[in-house]
């Protein structure tokens, strides 16, 4: 009977291990377990056994605008039943109830392990679904792009893969365990392999940033740096030596005669004139995500139609920032901007006066995502959504229990 009361009362902890595992590998069970962790975090707050601050706020901020915008254009049954909308922010409420951070981050470092795997299998086997890989049929070795991983699109799992390696890497920077190191190795190749520029830039843009906040902070010697970057140098150079990652790194720049390339830039000016010429209330409020297409995608259209491309109006515009200007106004972008800026201060603060890894390890984190949304928009991305909140709702509790300590 002792055991069953002890299970019962951890299962809301292990529930919470049990979902940020789950969050790279598989999105049906992610949608019911968030919904449930919301309903014990609201009878937590019923019962007043938690305190509600100024993180919290700062974290549901965008949301909460989106939630007020829609209602206002009169969208806000459609917005609920939208998959990506605002069911992954009830992720967030994890950071209500009780459980171990460290193990929070190791059941999220484990699970992205699995899909990194996974994701290495697909592209050195030819499986661009990772349906072959169970078939064990039509393998062979080469190195193709992962198109279908667990998450769906290689983007998807170079956004989640990325975030673990910075995680893990500086997890190891901490504390030496080999564990954490196996796992960065691991999220790296994976990041790599999924063909993915925009984490290609973000993982290279992070890491030049954080390594120069660690150096600063840590007054690492000039002989630990080279340690440090000889092998990840060796890394990059050896993928130059792979026909299909050279020239996947040569297309980055490549905007005369790069498909991917040209309708990006199309699809950003278009967004940036409709956004000119849009009303007073267009400019404040936005579109919504609903009226996008039919407001915008004229102005799209036309822009790719002057780089001589087929006009295609993709569900977004591949950027995050322009994308919430014209969905969701200047009051989105705002707000957008400020919650996440919020965020890398406070753990680049706390990274500087404390000097513990796990602050500059949240840090990175939002960075890589944040660069990788200039081509991309990634907060659109279900399985990415779920990571931001998560993420946050983990770190506003690491926080919350660090002043607590300290206060003891």
């Amino acid at each position: 009977m002792g055991s069953t009361k002890s299970w019962l009362k951890r299962s809301p902890e292990l529930l919470v291990y049990l979902f940020l595992f789950l969050i790279p590998l598989t999105h049906p069970a992610v949608r019911v377990l968030a919904k449930l962790i919301f309903l014990l975090a609201l009878l937590q707050l019923l019962r007043r056994s938690v305190r509600v601050t100024k993180e919290d706020g700062v974290a549901l901020l965008f949301p909460t605008y989106q939630l007020l915008q829609s209602a206002i254009k009169q969208k806000l049954l459609l917005f609920l039943k939208v998959p990506q909308g605002i069911t992954p922010v009830l992720s967030y409420f994890l950071r209500f109830l009780n459980f171990s951070t460290e193990r929070a981050i190791n059941s999220l470092l484990y699970g992205t392990t699995v899909l990194a795997l996974a994701v290495i299998l697909q592209s050195l086997l030819g499986a661009e679904d990772y349906r072959e890989l169970l078939k064990l049929s039509n393998l062979h070795l080469t190195v193709v792009r992962p198109w279908h991983t667990f998450v769906g699109h290689p983007l998807t799992a170079g956004a989640l893969t990325s975030v673990a390696f910075f995680i893990s890497s500086n997890l190891f920077l901490s504390s030496r365990k080999v564990k954490y190191l196996v796992v960065a190795f691991v999220t790296l190749i994976a990041t790599v392999l999924t063909l993915d520029r925009s984490y290609w830039v973000g993982l290279a843009v992070t890491s030049l940033i954080a390594g120069i906040f660690y150096i600063r902070v840590k007054k690492v010697s000039a002989k630990r740096v080279l340690l440090f970057g000889a092998p990840l140098a060796i890394l990059v150079a050896g993928t130059l030596t792979v026909p299909q990652l050279k020239e996947r790194l040569i297309s980055i720049a490549d905007v005369k005669h790069n498909g991917s390339n040209r309708y990006r830039l199309a699809m950003w000016k278009g967004g940036i004139e409709f956004f000119s010429q849009s009303s007073p209330e267009e400019k404040l409020l936005g579109t919504t995500r609903f009226d996008y297409k039919k407001l915008v995608g004229p102005f799209v259209v036309k822009a790719e139609k002057e780089q001589k491309l087929p006009p295609i109006v993709f569900s977004h515009l591949h950027n995050d920032y322009i994308t919430v200007l014209v969905w969701y106004g200047v009051i989105g972008l705002v707000l957008f901007t400020f919650f996440f800026g919020y965020f890398l201060y406070r753990n680049l603060k706390l990274f500087r006066l404390t000097g513990d890894e796990i602050w500059l390890a949240f840090f990175s984190a939002y960075l890589v995502l944040l660069i990788g949304g200039l081509f991309e928009y990634n907060f659109e991305d279900e399985s990415v959504k779920y990571l931001i909140y998560s993420l946050l709702a983990v770190n506003v509790k690491l926080i919350h229990d660090r002043e607590n300590q300290s206060s003891s």
